[in-house]
């Protein structure tokens, strides 16, 4: 065994990864069922919450850009305490104060407290991990996030059925003020090399990503590829009201999406490996078609039997997707710019949930009604052919484009 494998992590890295698993656990057990909250004891209409959810993700997509230029100034320690602070605020709002104003309000607040948690906790995995097992402290980086989403998504469930759907913010304030707590008393400030530059200034940041979108073939990319996180975000913003009203209104839907993370759990390493020989734009352009047939699936079958097999589907999908995504778009950075480049592939989740937000409002409640007649498949593949359109886009780039870089491994 070598001296790097015997290094053992230390007390904050481990602090770090509780933190993200809480943060998950609060974000996602909040997130699966808003759309429920936003009409049922908020009151908005369907097009309102399209709206609303389509603005909060884009700009939660969109806040790590100048809250982690802030964070690497303020110390991860006080970003942290602040994130949760922000965080504890906004999901008592929403749970205390049930209204338009104050709910829109306070999700715009969590957009931002996640913006400065975001870096600060990937950060602290590159600082904290010893020599030669940084992909591991990834790996048990990203268990935390599934773990979160697991747990969340079964607490959320639960408070649902058994206490009421209002209630399930006030899971979040509890798992953020826990959060706050080791924030605030266990976290200690990782050490940085005394030789490493400090960020770029926020103004410096948004002008070298003004420079790499004006690459014109990578900028095109990237807004083919909001397709693909349009299709994701619709678990989110049309799967809940979907199940719900017209499917069964006692649906376990918050378990339902649990099939997506333990699909990935156990095939990711499979599909990965079957993928392997093709080219990035041909890998991705499969993951996007197989999104589009779990569309498909989804409208085709209106059963929950209909509802897990088009989980299990996208979570192929997922698969075939995202890590040959963010090997593509690293492929195209100049030397010591792979940071930066990395950066934006928040790009394609931020047009993504915004389009996705204004789409799902209208075909709600176009054919997705309270009450009158209902026809989810005309929904679902409106969706599917809008991936049918990604993927051509993405056949069409690989076919046409010829990138300069050779396609990541």
């Amino acid at each position: 065994m070598s001296d790097a494998a015997k290094t053992p992590f230390p007390r904050t890295f481990y602090v770090a990864n509780a933190i993200e698993l809480l943060e998950r656990l609060a974000h996602y057990g909040l997130y699966i069922g808003l759309s429920l909250y936003l009409v049922n004891v908020v009151g908005m209409t369907d097009l309102e919450v399209g709206s609303t959810l389509g603005n909060w993700r884009f700009v939660a997509s969109l806040a790590p850009i100048p809250c982690g230029a802030i964070a690497d100034r303020l110390t991860f320690k006080r970003s942290l305490v602040l994130s949760f602070a922000l965080y504890a605020t906004a999901y008592g709002t929403i749970f205390a104060f049930p209204a338009k104003g104050p709910v829109v309000l306070a999700l715009f607040l969590a957009a931002f407290a996640g913006g400065f948690l975001k870096p600060v906790i990937t950060g602290t995995v590159v600082r904290t991990s010893p020599p030669g097992r940084q992909t591991e402290g990834f790996a048990i980086f990203y268990r935390m996030v599934n773990t979160g989403s697991v747990v969340g998504k079964t607490l959320a469930f639960l408070v649902r059925r058994l206490v009421a759907i209002r209630y399930v913010s006030f899971t979040s304030v509890v798992a953020s003020l826990a959060a706050l707590g080791l924030a605030a008393f266990a976290y200690d400030e990782p050490p940085s090399d005394p030789g490493a530059k400090k960020g770029p200034a926020l103004s410096e940041l948004l002008r070298g990503y003004r420079d790499a979108l004006r690459n014109v073939r990578f900028a095109f990319f990237l807004v083919v590829a909001a397709g693909f996180y349009f299709m994701i975000e619709q678990f989110y913003m049309t799967f809940p009201t979907y199940v719900t009203r017209h499917i069964d209104e006692k649906a376990p839907l918050e378990i339902i999406t649990l099939i997506n993370p333990l699909c990935i759990a156990l095939f990711q390493g499979i599909i990965l490996k079957a993928l392997s020989g093709l080219r990035a734009t041909t890998a991705m352009t499969v993951g996007v078609l197989v999104a589009s047939a779990s569309m498909l699936v989804m409208g085709a079958v209106p059963t929950l039997i209909g509802a897990c097999l088009s989980g299990a589907l996208f979570a192929c999908a997922e698969m075939s997707f995202s890590p040959r995504f963010y090997d593509f778009v690293a492929s195209f950075a100049p030397k010591g710019k792979e940071g930066m480049y990395m950066g934006l592939t928040f790009v394609p989740s931020a047009i993504g949930a915004w389009f996705g937000g204004q789409a799902s409002g209208r075909l709600i409640a176009t054919y997705l009604p309270k009450t009158g007649p209902r026809d989810p498949f005309a929904i679902w593949s409106i969706y599917a052919a809008l991936g049918l359109v990604c993927a051509l886009g993405l056949f069409a780039y690989g076919w046409l484009a010829k990138p300069r870089t050779q396609d990541a491994a």
